[in-house]
């Protein structure tokens, strides 16, 4: 059909960002030159992404997605959804729409912005990171306004994330406004206590409790299976890495047997009849060099724990975590460590509830982290909580190039000399769009991954 109600596009608009853009590949690849997991095979099919090589070819999947679907299907329901009965879908629309072009603008930096969504437009002008926020967080202003409408229609079952409940979408919003107010508190020339105090309101009216998180449910079943079912279950080669196994074990980290699965052997040797196995002993967690041209046997490395790789696995879009980790930041930001501190412990406590981590085994790690006011650093500990919190999500890339933080070795065979500060430019755009390419001054190719972005080139001290 040429149109269809906005009743109908909400459920594909969710699927299509929610499964495919904030969780797929593209999120995977920030988490991975994290080292929160590791490739354990000779070689990928095309780009070895474990060490640092991306193709302009893998750029412009995701950038297809971000622009051709995800995109363009939220700025439409944004546009289509000017009734004032329909307000609640007009709010979803602004949401979406904010929320990818974050995505967008923290892979990239500067991107089609203004221009965008216009097919009149055949080669749509570069924007500047910093103007792009300007927007989101215009759009994000809109969305929080239109989620208080009354005499609007609320979705039902065709909202697949919150099931109409419009409270929920306007916390998830008041979450995001946080968010990214707080990826701006080091960019140059901004103001980090006045950003952190603008996240700080914005909590105001976000998450109260891990009730509230974003959870996006899976049936198990074939086509609908949470996306890491296919990179663990299928694929065997996505184990954990060394960096990440030997932090927790340094930590005594009660959420490693959750993260990870124990190994089943110590060793595997010879083959066919010859084949003996050697069982390890249990609870043996073993991690990959990330990078390394060393493969061990798939059954003596651990995998990807069932929580987050099970089929029928809920995938976490927004956690009350996460947030309570950013209201430690920005409360260290604006009032020091001691106030910090309370809510940096909470922000732990939240996630290990959400993991099911037995009380006793939460309060005895908790219990043992110094206070903040006591560590030669205390936002690096906030962020390396915070890596181990948001496993598997773009987040910890996006404050590693935002803080340095977790502290994470380069691998030995990569092919430029620092962890990815951001994607290189997507093939399509160098073949149609050159022009207006050219004109932001990033090198196009694999250099281009080494220009760190706008948020990420001011001071953290």
């Amino acid at each position: 059909p040429e149109n269809a109600t906005v009743d109908i596009r909400l459920a594909g608009l969710e699927t299509a960002f929610l499964h495919s853009a904030y969780s797929g590949s593209t999120a995977l690849w920030g988490s991975e030159w994290t080292q929160q997991f590791a490739f354990n095979a000779s070689r990928r099919s095309y780009s070895q992404v474990q060490n640092y090589e991306l193709f302009d070819t893998d750029a412009a999947s995701s950038w297809n997605l971000f622009y051709a679907t995800v995109g363009n299907a939220a700025f439409g329901m944004a546009r289509d959804a000017s009734a004032d009965a329909d307000a609640y879908y007009r709010g979803i629309g602004k949401l979406f729409l904010a929320w990818d072009f974050q995505l967008i603008t923290d892979f990239w930096g500067p991107a089609p912005y203004t221009d965008a969504f216009k097919p009149e437009i055949r080669e749509p002008k570069y924007d500047t990171q910093q103007f792009i926020y300007t927007g989101i967080l215009a759009n994000l202003d809109t969305a929080v306004t239109l989620f208080v409408a009354t005499g609007a229609r609320r979705p039902t079952s065709n909202d697949l994330l919150f099931a109409g409940d419009v409270t929920r979408w306007n916390k998830l919003a008041h979450y995001l406004q946080a968010r990214a107010n707080l990826r701006l508190a080091y960019a140059s020339g901004e103001d980090k206590t006045a950003r952190a105090n603008k996240a700080l309101a914005a909590l105001a009216g976000a998450f109260a409790s891990n009730a509230d998180d974003a959870d996006f449910t899976y049936p198990g079943t074939a086509n609908a299976r949470n996306p890491n079912y296919t990179f663990v279950e299928l694929r065997t080669v996505f184990v954990a890495s060394q960096y990440m196994i030997d932090m927790l074990q340094a930590r005594s980290d009660p959420r490693l047997p959750i993260l990870f699965q124990p190994i089943l052997y110590d060793s595997i040797k010879g083959t066919g009849t010859s084949r003996k196995t050697y069982p390890a002993k249990p609870n043996t967690f073993v991690g990959h060099l990330a990078g390394s041209d060393v493969y061990p046997a798939d059954s003596t490395v651990s995998i990807i724990g069932k929580f987050f790789s099970d089929s029928n696995a809920t995938l976490n879009i927004a956690s009350y975590s996460d947030q309570k980790f950013t209201e430690a930041e920005a409360r260290l930001i604006v009032s020091g460590p001691a106030a910090a501190d309370p809510v940096y412990r909470d922000a732990i406590r939240a996630n290990m509830q959400k993991l099911g981590v037995s009380t006793a085994a939460m309060n005895a790690y908790i219990n043992a982290r110094p206070p903040l006011a006591s560590v030669a650093n205390p936002l690096q500990e906030i962020i390396t909580e915070k890596y181990v919190a948001n496993f598997l999500k773009t987040e910890p890339w996006n404050d590693w190039r935002r803080t340095g933080f977790p502290v994470v070795p380069i691998v030995p065979q990569a092919v430029i000399n620092t962890i990815p500060q951001r994607i290189r430019a997507p093939n399509s755009e160098l073949s149609t769009n050159g022009v207006q390419l050219a004109a932001t001054g990033i090198p196009t190719g694999e250099d281009g991954m080494k220009v760190k972005l706008w948020w990420a080139g001011g001071d953290n001290k």
